[in-house]
């Protein structure tokens, strides 16, 4: 008899594709079960729960296994109840990061999810493996097993109300002793023009942070897959690749010798067969000397992240984090700029020991290192990391609220019954050192770096400003400034960002989940009218539809700046008048790649976006000339496959926004021989 197993790592798709992934995580367990029990199982894939529910009204499996995370656990447990319950010998199997650490805490997990026979902990493969094989000895009798209590490496169950602890089992020396899901065929049809393909070339990371489910001990020692293996892959990958992009899953990719040598592969690729476009990544944390050659092989495809979380030494030291030097993160942000790539740094506001200050100071510090991309996170309490512990958020005072995590809700088809699922998260709104309120300001401010510095929104204006010895940071101050107070244009942003924000958050979750119960509301979140992330919701309205608006909120912040700084001569105010006019023209309505504007300027705007405005405008006085300005076949080609990728809502154009290098696909200007 072939044992039925489904493997589902499933992500909402009640407004959009949430997670836009492959179900790489977990195709590795199932690559290495069916590499050890070959013909006696049978496994298939699922990512989106309309296909797993077609599976389900055909054949409900023999084992069942869900992905857990915070981004899809109750979707999980909802197809488990369902599942249970009109097949209750079906075998249940959780695994993921979305788990407690601490012991009670997990028995509390399992005795409220009594749908869930086993949760596999931490690493997957070789657990669930002898979960299986344990399975196999009881002729898959599950109240046997469990009457015995019987104890399997890394495996947590319930029963009789108390909770069964495995020992933890020893890592995998070699990720080579996983066969590939690509070769075996269990990945082929998630090439489906939405899905980002995904690649492991490391396990592991050496450091310890607090807020994050992998900074435990044991996960401090990085296994590795050979380049042999890494290279068939990618070719695999290439063969099949229907998105632009490739996600390299490694926690510091670029950090170490061998990655090099994969990224010599991955440029062997772009060459021969004009893909990947971009390698999204988290690049490593040290050896940034070593990160920039990385970035430098794929010739600007590859995304370069600055993870600095604070450049506060206390709030630093709260979480166990060492960052790069300054020094460093400045060669960074220049070096990027000169290859093309794209650079971005991670700042969590609210992490222990956070304050106004500190977070102003964490923000302006990265602006001025011209990192292009600042992103701006809160301090989540995951589940399996440190900061959930309880004697830490005591520690530190920690106050924290629950909200709906953007994207991750919908109504689904489940073995004949609708079900209405929504994911929550607990995010960390004040503490000893930072008020609400306080906490609301940098929520402002983080919405103004959005729209005035991140994917190099005003790029040509700041490189003028520092060429006339201001600093980037002094002008998103000013232009935060001008935005935020009465009257602006602008208004009605920032109205109703921070609104959104306060509105959002609840004391309990349980009172949030008897809100979500009410009727209509998931639909009002499925609709756009609840629930986006506030900050790329915003950043999104202000980009589409408020260009104009922008550019002169930010002009006129520079102005201000270089009038104070006695700067602000005839020759640059016309200069300013002219460049707002032309950046103006490459931004607007982006998404009509057929327009074409047709300008008279008295620079040379070709001569100085090749020069990346680099250079003094000043130098670049032409008489006055025609210019077009429009997106070249290229970025058309591109603009059409992240639109047919992502979509055209305010929802699909965020993450539109977040994941492309954005200012690549300005419009280019072009002299009118």
């Amino acid at each position: 008899m072939t044992i039925r197993i489904s493997f589902a790592d499933l992500t909402h798709t009640g407004q959009v594709v949430a997670v836009n992934t492959f179900p790489f995580g977990i195709s590795l367990v199932a690559a290495f079960a069916q590499q050890r029990f070959g013909e006696r199982i049978s496994v298939e894939l699922f990512k989106y729960p309309e296909d797993l529910s077609r599976h389900l009204d055909q054949a409900i499996p023999d084992v069942a296994c869900f992905s857990c995370f915070l981004w899809n656990s109750r979707l999980a447990y909802a197809f488990a109840e369902r599942i249970k319950r009109a097949s209750p010998k079906t075998v249940i199997v959780f695994g993921g990061p979305y788990y407690p650490c601490d012991t009670e805490e997990q028995a509390r997990f399992l005795l409220e999810r009594p749908a869930i026979d086993f949760f596999v902990w931490l690493e997957g493969e070789q657990a669930f493996a002898r979960l299986l094989e344990t399975l196999f000895a009881y002729g898959f009798d599950v109240a046997r097993l469990k009457a015995r209590r019987e104890r399997m490496g890394s495996v947590h169950y319930a029963v009789d109300g108390e909770a069964v602890f495995g020992e933890l089992m020893p890592r995998i020396d070699s990720l080579d002793e996983v066969p590939s899901p690509y070769r075996m065929g269990l990945l082929d049809k998630f090439f489906d023009g939405a899905l980002i393909p995904m690649l492991e070339t490391n396990r592991g990371c050496p450091f310890q942070c607090t807020f994050c489910e992998i900074g435990r001990k044991y996960f401090n020692k990085v296994r590795r897959r050979s380049l042999e293996a890494t290279r068939i892959d990618l070719g695999y990958i290439a063969d099949h690749a229907t998105v632009p992009d490739i996600l390299i899953t490694d926690s510091n990719f670029g950090m170490y010798n061998e990655d090099l040598e994969v990224c010599r592969e991955i440029a062997t690729l772009q060459r021969e067969r004009g893909w990947p476009k971009y390698v999204l990544n988290s690049s490593g944390k040290n050896q940034k000397e070593r990160v920039l050659e990385a970035a430098r092989i794929l010739n600007g495809a590859m995304v370069l992240t600055v993870s600095i979380q604070s450049a506060d030494p206390k709030v630093l030291e709260n979480v166990k984090r060492k960052n790069i030097s300054i020094e460093q993160t400045i060669e960074v942000g220049r070096n990027a700029e000169q290859i093309g790539a794209n650079s971005y740094c991670e700042v969590i506001l609210g992490l222990p020991g956070d304050s106004l200050a500190s977070h102003f100071l964490s923000v302006r510090t990265m602006i001025d290192a011209d990192i292009n991309d600042v992103l701006m996170y809160q301090t989540m309490m995951l589940p399996g990391s440190e900061i959930s512990d309880s004697s830490y958020r005591e520690k530190f005072g920690l106050i924290t609220r629950f909200r709906v995590l953007p994207r991750c809700f919908g109504v689904y088809r489940i073995l004949g019954s609708d079900i209405r699922v929504v994911e929550t998260e607990e995010i960390c709104i004040a503490q000893d050192s930072m008020s609400y309120q306080e906490y609301l300001d940098c929520r402002s401010l983080n919405l103004s770096v959005e729209l005035f510095y991140n994917s190099g929104a005003f790029r040509e204006l700041i490189n003028l400003l520092k060429q006339r010895g201001i600093p980037p940071s002094r002008f998103v101050e000013c232009a935060h400034r001008l935005a935020t107070v009465a009257p602006s244009q602008l208004d009605p942003v920032y109205a109703g960002f921070l609104s959104e924000n306060h509105e959002k958050l609840w004391e309990s979750r349980e009172n949030l989940y008897d809100f979500l119960d009410e009727p209509g509301i998931i639909e009002r979140y499925i609709s756009g009218e609840l629930g986006s992330s506030e900050l790329y919701k915003y950043r999104t309205i202000a980009f589409f539809d408020h260009q104009q608006e922008l550019h002169r909120n930010a002009f006129e912040a520079g102005r201000t700046l270089l009038a104070e700084t006695g700067a602000l001569d005839p020759d640059i105010g016309r200069y300013l008048e002219e460049l707002q006019r032309f950046s103006l023209r490459r931004k607007d309505r982006l998404l009509e790649t057929g327009l074409d504007f047709t300008e008279d300027f008295t620079f040379d705007f070709v001569a100085l976006d090749k020069a990346h405005f680099e250079d003094d405008p000043l130098r670049h006085a032409i008489d006055r000339h025609r210019f077009h300005i429009r997106h070249t076949p290229e970025q058309q080609d591109l603009i059409a496959a992240y639109v047919q990728q992502y979509g055209t809502t305010h929802v699909g154009l965020g993450r539109f926004l977040l994941r492309t290098h954005v200012n690549k696909l300005y419009r280019k200007p072009e002299c009118d021989e």
